[in-house]
């Protein structure tokens, strides 16, 4: 038998439904809005009261990113504008003396 890459039948059967479906995340999203008040009572209560920094900090970002989203990330890509690079071969003299 090879090593290294696919096993013949590996994975799930073409055809097979996913078990993720759209239906299953929206049953999921309403039964975790029911406790959406008393979660956010919990993230107030560890960003007032937690007993490290860490676990402050966390729970206010959370409170943060539920309120106001979390921020856009955007990568600068600026367009540097340098000289050209010159490169000068030289080979070395040679003589015509004989030895």
């Amino acid at each position: 038998m090879p090593s290294g890459g696919f096993r013949h039948g590996a994975g799930r059967p073409s055809g097979s439904t996913n078990k993720s479906s759209t239906e299953h995340s929206q049953r999921l999203s309403e039964l975790a809005k029911a406790y959406t008040e008393e979660a956010l009572e919990t993230l107030v209560d560890v960003a007032r009261n937690g007993r490290t920094d860490a676990a402050r900090v966390s729970a206010a970002n959370a409170l943060l990113d539920r309120a106001y989203g979390k921020p856009a990330v955007t990568e600068e890509q600026g367009i540097v504008d340098l000289p050209p690079v010159v490169i000068e071969l030289t080979s070395p003299v040679l003589s015509n003396k004989i030895i």
